[in-house]
């Protein structure tokens, strides 16, 4: 036989041998790495229920929502002290002038676009824990210095401010990934409008308190060390208690963690941020477009709240806290009904619902704002009750923009709700301007303007919105690393056991020369 014709025999069948080991090697590599994913192994005994009765989650909720609702006081507390820092003198220390009050507010915007711009990557690099308490920090700090601050000029007073604002960049970042992380994906709706509630319950707390010490003798400065020592008891109980995953806290029995990770994808890394597939989702860009609108509708009354019924409704300071206030109780009241009734709506589909509630929130804001632009300033009453209604309404974008970022979006929610935060700074920013520019003299007939275009702006940002809307996650939110958590039926907390990555690298093929 031609030795020739039995060389080329041999090399075709090694070439077929190794074609069926690769097969086999990927097969192989495939089910090992299934294994990896469900496989659990009992590392230390976990209770099946812990002190909280396997719902650690809600308690994560409580103390994530009291920090958020101090970095939120914080930042409000000047939009109410500065009616009554001023004691009269024109050559006072805290005799701002328009311009200067300007500056003040938009301060907080500053600093949140710059904590906005890198708290992504940190976020990714550090973990929400490290970096929530981080701007916590900075907030409460930043908040006990503005008395002093505010005895040594303009400027001092501007840098806390940005320090104030800093720290507010991390609630929609820390909003998005505490509930991607601790929620579970049936209670979703309502895990987001409970925290989401730290919006509301902020000026519920600092708009009464402050015109309360605003007229005592305790004065202004009082409301600054108040905070500042409550954001850091609330700071310090945060660090103690919360973890980056539920499977890292001691207090979550197995049972738990089934229901938190049941549907949900995980990896046991942390995943690079598929910037480029989420700039092209449709449904993103709703979000962020849609937050334009939600933005203008939520901050004028959040920034200006207190001056329009001061200087417009003509109420006194005393009364401008508790009338401030009392629209956000009316939000959350709102927000603590519709996220339930968001979750076990059953009978329509997610993202009908997700449409619905975001119609009659931002379609009703709007029309309250119309009403409010048409109505006469004596009667000052019934304007009140459209503030206050406009505000109740804007409490259910919860259920409908935020819960469709975190639907479409899963495990990278926190770049959405990174943008979406840079949005809001943004709008903040340009509100000074914008309300210098339509309303210069506060005269009824100018808030009537700037209300007009808000509507409009409400209306059509978020007609984009009800178009693209979605409820399934993407196709960027699935990687071939990530494995879908099942429910178990062990009431043991389970950990996953990790094979290092070369141990499964592509075996080597060798010639029979070697």
């Amino acid at each position: 036989m031609n030795p020739d014709y039995e060389n080329e025999q041999f090399l075709q069948t090694s070439d077929h041998d190794d074609d069926d080991v690769r097969r086999h090697h990927s097969r192989f590599r495939s089910s090992l790495m299934e294994i990896t994913r469900k496989m659990s192994v009992d590392v230390q005994a976990t209770p099946a229920a812990g002190i909280f009765r396997d719902s650690t989650r809600y308690a994560v909720m409580v103390v994530a929502t009291i920090c958020l609702t101090c970095v939120v006081s914080n930042s409000l507390a000047l939009n109410f002290t500065v009616i009554c820092m001023n004691d009269g003198n024109p050559n006072s220390t805290y005799a701002y002038t328009e311009d200067q009050k300007g500056w003040l507010f938009s301060a907080i915007a500053v600093g949140t676009l710059m904590g906005t711009l890198p708290i992504t990557t940190i976020t990714t690099m550090f973990g929400i824990r490290n970096v929530f308490t981080a701007f916590c920090a900075i907030s409460a700090i930043s908040t006990l210095l503005v008395p002093l601050a505010a005895s040594s000029g303009f400027g001092w007073v501007f840098f806390m401010r940005v320090l104030q604002g800093i720290a507010v960049s991390i609630s929609f970042p820390a909003l998005g990934s505490i509930t991607a992380q601790w929620s579970t994906l049936k209670g979703s709706g309502m895990y987001i409008s409970l925290m989401s509630c730290h919006l509301q319950f902020g000026p519920i707390f600092t708009m009464p308190v402050s015109g309360a010490l605003c007229v005592s003798s305790l004065g202004w400065p009082a409301i600054y060390y108040l905070q500042g020592v409550l954001t850091i008891g609330a700071t310090i109980l945060f660090y103690i208690f919360y973890r980056d995953s539920p499977r890292m806290h001691k207090s979550v029995s197995g049972k738990e963690l089934s229901k938190i990770e049941q549907g949900k994808a995980t990896t046991n890394h942390r995943e690079p941020v598929p910037y480029g597939a989420m700039l092209k989702s449709l449904p993103v860009w709703g979000v962020w477009i849609s937050s334009v609108g939600g933005a203008f509708g939520f901050q004028i009354f959040m920034q200006y709240g207190p001056t329009y019924l001061n200087k417009v409704l003509k109420y006194e300071i005393e009364s401008t806290g508790f009338a401030t206030a009392v629209p956000y109780v009316a939000s959350t009241i709102v927000k603590v009904v519709a996220g339930p009734f968001s979750d076990h709506a059953t009978c329509i589909s997610e993202k009908t619902r997700l449409i619905i509630f975001t119609i009659i929130s931002q379609g009703c804001m709007a029309l309250c704002f119309i009403f409010l632009a048409v109505i006469p300033v004596d009667m000052s009453f019934v304007g009140w009750l459209a503030y206050t209604a406009a505000i109740a309404f804007s409490g259910l974008n919860c259920v409908g923009v935020v819960k469709c970022a975190q639907l479409v979006s899963r495990h990278h929610i926190h770049f959405v709700m990174a943008v979406t935060s840079f949005i809001a700074s943004s709008v903040v920013l340009i509100l000074p301007a914008f309300v210098r520019i339509l309303a210069p003299n506060n005269a009824d007939d100018e808030w009537a303007l700037m209300f007009w275009v808000i509507a409009v702006l409400i209306i059509a940002t978020n007609s984009f919105f009800v178009f693209v809307a979605d409820a399934k996650p993407a196709e960027w939110t699935k990687s071939s690393s990530v494995a879908e958590i099942q429910p178990e039926s062990s009431p043991e907390k389970p950990h996953i056991l990790e094979i290092e990555a070369s141990a499964l690298d592509k075996p080597k093929f060798h010639s029979a020369t070697e």
